[in-house]
C-alpha cells in the first residue's frame, strides 16, 4: 500500500484489510495476483463503496473489484471524467485521459 495513503471510510468492513499488498500489483502483468485481489473483492461487503471512492480518486490498484483498465473503460462508457493513478512517468498519450495528482509537496 502506498506510504501516506488514507484509505476511505466505507459503511462495511473491507475485506482487503488482512492483505492490503495483494491489493497492489506492482503491474497489470502480475496476473495471479490481479485475479486473487478481483476473486477476494467480489465477496466483500464494501465493494460498492470501494467502487465509488475508485471511480472519483486517481488510485493504484484493484478497487471495487476492477483494476486501473476496469474503472477507465466505466468512465468512459458512463461519461465520467477518466480518473488515472499518477505513475511518476510522462504525460499520458491518450488525450481524452485526466491525470490528477494529489501532491501536497512545495515547489
Amino acid at each position: 500500500m502506498p506510504d501516506g495513503f488514507l484509505f476511505p471510510v466505507l459503511s462495511e468492513p473491507a475485506s482487503c484489510v488482512n492483505d492490503p499488498e495483494l491489493f497492489f500489483p506492482a503491474s497489470t502483468r502480475h496476473v495471479a495476483q490481479v485475479a486473487e485481489a478481483k476473486r477476494v473483492c467480489s465477496g466483500c461487503p464494501a465493494q460498492r463503496d470501494c467502487l465509488a471512492f475508485a471511480l472519483t480518486h486517481a488510485v493504484h490498484g484493484i478497487w471495487g473489484g476492477t483494476s486501473e483498465a476496469d474503472r477507465r473503460a466505466i468512465q468512459r462508457e458512463h461519461g465520467l471524467p477518466v480518473r488515472v493513478a499518477w505513475s511518476g512517468g510522462g504525460p499520458a498519450n491518450d488525450t481524452t485521459t485526466t491525470t490528477t495528482t494529489d501532491s501536497t509537496s512545495e515547489d
